[in-house]
């Protein structure tokens, strides 16, 4: 309980808004005068703050396309967020916020290249939208490829859990006993129970330098 009482306040929810064309309606009553433009998809996930200037970093695939980010802490405060760098191949995303009132909680960051299979792991986050959600679990494996988690089209070699991760929970921490980062929550396999990914911190804090400032990350590809 003290590794949740120490971050949870960190982890934050994260409300996005993004407008979408509407599909022309086949048999429509009225043709002619279908709706037209676009319309809202609200989506909703997880992230922890780094920095008490107001840094968030949560997953690409959490703020793709948002025409509006709302970040809410555990305390009831609300903020506007900015989205100033990400990265698909990564599925990582650096929130800004402008904070106001009382300092903002951080969460201390570990290192994943510490961690053994077996080791206690702590997942936070908002699963099915419901607020600072926390599971246990172990590390299963360690350095999982994209190939082998499903997801071929990203860069990453993932830690493998059992600690429940639900959708809602993408962006959000994993934690080791000690309460510190070593893990962003970033996937499940819909074809399994117990089997969920994070992207190990030692990657996540690097690629967070370049995104934080809107730097690209470069990726080598074959030509």
């Amino acid at each position: 309980t003290a590794a949740v009482d120490a971050v949870g306040p960190a982890v934050v929810r994260i409300d996005t808004e993004r407008l979408v064309d509407r599909a022309p309606l086949e048999g429509y009553l009225f043709p002619g005068l279908e709706p037209e433009g676009q319309r809202k998809e609200a989506g909703q996930g997880s992230g922890v703050i780094l920095s008490q200037e107001g840094l968030i970093m949560t997953n690409s695939h959490v703020v793709k396309n948002a025409a509006k980010v709302t970040v809410t802490l555990t305390d009831g405060r609300i903020f506007e967020g900015t989205v100033t760098g990400s990265d698909d191949y990564m599925d990582l995303a650096a929130v800004k916020i402008k904070p106001s009132g009382k300092p903002l909680p951080t969460a201390p960051l570990g290192r994943s290249d510490e961690l053994q299979v077996g080791d206690w792991v702590i997942a936070i986050g908002n699963a099915v939208g419901l607020d600072s959600t926390v599971t246990l679990g172990i590390v299963s494996s360690l350095s999982r490829s994209a190939a082998e988690v499903g997801i071929p089209n990203k860069k990453v070699n993932f830690i493998q859990t059992d600690a429940a991760i639900n959708p809602g929970n993408s962006g959000g921490p994993l934690l080791n006993e000690f309460g510190e980062v070593i893990g962003i929550n970033t996937a499940i396999r819909a074809n399994a129970a117990g089997i969920g990914f994070a992207i190990p911190i030692d990657t996540a804090s690097k690629a967070m330098r370049e995104l934080a400032v809107g730097r690209r990350i470069a990726h080598a590809y074959l030509g």
